[in-house]
């Protein structure tokens, strides 16, 4: 019987990661990380999409993914813009940053920028918290909340993360200069290909 528990927190763990990665430079810590040999293996998804970003990373001086990050997301205006609002013209700005504060008024977003707004990386912030919400509901024998969690996130990517991911990740794929932030896109690919796996798990009756 297939662990939903694992695979959430599988899930969950990509997505904060990649979050953290688009709201702020990473740190010394997480780019060497990325360049270890061991990242090959211990990152928690193994489909087509991040095995081949990861395996994609070399060592790199950090102040140079540093300004690879700023390059890219910092400028004014940006190369890539990461907020919702920057790509969607059919609606107002304020009332789409509102209308996902109040969306995110029961997640706590350890370890990231505050406050929260209509970012990217809070967006994933968020989807990796509903993965980790489903593998646990669904563990603990909850599968009707499980399959809330799931229905909340799958309507969550159709309204927001769905309609600017395909934008960002050919940015970020045209723009990076640096191995870790050309590896993103995939990472990205694979993170929102296992989120939605995961979410059909549920409705499947897998457990």
């Amino acid at each position: 019987m297939e662990d939903l528990l694992a695979r959430g927190a599988q899930v969950g763990t990509a997505g904060f990661v990649l979050s953290r990665l688009l709201l702020e430079p990473p740190s010394q810590t997480l780019a060497e990380s990325f360049a270890s040999p061991q990242m090959r293996q211990t990152w928690p998804l193994q489909d087509a999409h991040s095995v081949h970003a990861v395996e994609s990373v070399d060592p790199e001086p950090l102040d140079v993914v540093v300004r690879d990050h700023m390059t890219m997301f910092r400028r004014r205006p940006p190369l890539v813009p990461l907020h919702e609002s920057a790509w969607r013209r059919d609606s107002d700005a304020d009332a789409l940053r509102q209308e996902l504060l109040d969306t995110y008024a029961a997640t706590t977003f350890a370890g990231l920028p505050s406050p929260a707004d209509d970012h990217l990386g809070f967006q994933l912030a968020f989807l990796a918290d509903l993965a980790t919400r489903v593998g646990r509901l669904h563990a603990a024998g909850d599968v009707a909340g499980a399959g809330e969690a799931a229905d909340t996130a799958l309507r969550f990517r159709v309204e927001h993360t769905d309609l600017v991911a395909g934008p960002v990740i050919e940015g970020i794929a045209c723009h990076a200069r640096t191995a870790l932030y050309r590896a993103v896109p995939g990472l990205l690919r694979g993170f929102l290909t296992g989120h939605a796996a995961l979410c059909a798990a549920v409705h499947q009756g897998v457990s």
